[in-house]
């Protein structure tokens, strides 16, 4: 069944005679998957759930690079590359994977131009889309930062107006790069304009609009 998934989101179906080799790995939120500095060890293809990527600064805070969802993959640079493994992965939701082992894509898929063809356009997208989280980061204001992180985080029902569970404030200034203090100063401006209402480290979002408006389209994707 995860195999049919696979095949529906990446247009590929794994050879039967290395079906066998193929296994499912699951991770709960908030769980490492990879981590940087470690050996890759096989390509990781998300069938479901959502994860992000984060590089550490100088000073040992994170810093976000993009949040993904399907298609999206893992251990590309790193396989392709032979280095180590570049950014901290980590699970936003619960995550399930199609994982592809190191040693049956140098014995079989390094010579499969379909599944290669799938490793170019992902290796394409990741570009683009680091060149604008470079550009994001550099130049965006904060307000501008935590607004695309908002968005870019909501799902369909956050969308209806349900709570955004933030987790930890100081974790989200970190990952948009800026401090926790900027962070509540920026939510208590839009608290006294009814954008939102929060709840200790829940926020609802009460102007979508607004917020969108903020965001100036940036999207950590």
């Amino acid at each position: 069944m995860k195999l049919n998934q696979f095949a529906a989101i990446y247009n590929y179906s794994i050879p039967n005679k290395l079906e066998k080799e193929i296994s499912i790995r699951t991770y709960q939120s908030r769980e490492y998957i990879l981590t940087a500095g470690e050996e890759i060890d096989g390509f990781y293809f998300l069938i479901s759930g959502k994860y992000f990527v984060s590089t550490q600064e100088i000073t040992g805070k994170e810093l976000l690079l993009r949040y993904c969802q399907t298609p999206a993959i893992m251990g590309d640079i790193e396989m392709l590359e032979g280095c180590l493994i570049e950014s901290n992965c980590i699970a936003a939701e619960p995550c399930t994977f199609v994982f592809i082992p190191k040693r049956l894509y140098e014995k079989e898929l390094h010579y499969d131009a379909a599944f290669m063809q799938i490793l170019l356009k992902e290796l394409a997208y990741k570009l683009r889309t680091c060149t604008i989280s470079s550009r994001v980061n550099a130049l965006s204001p904060a307000n501008v930062r935590l607004a695309a992180f908002l968005c870019t985080t909501a799902s369909d029902s956050d969308s209806k107006a349900s709570y955004i569970s933030t987790n930890n404030i100081e974790e989200t200034a970190a990952l948009i790069g800026t401090t926790k203090r900027h962070v509540n100063r920026i939510l208590k401006q839009w608290i006294n304009q009814g954008i939102v209402e929060r709840e200790e480290n829940d926020i609802r979002i009460l102007q979508w609009d607004k917020v969108e408006e903020i965001s100036e389209n940036v999207r950590f994707e």
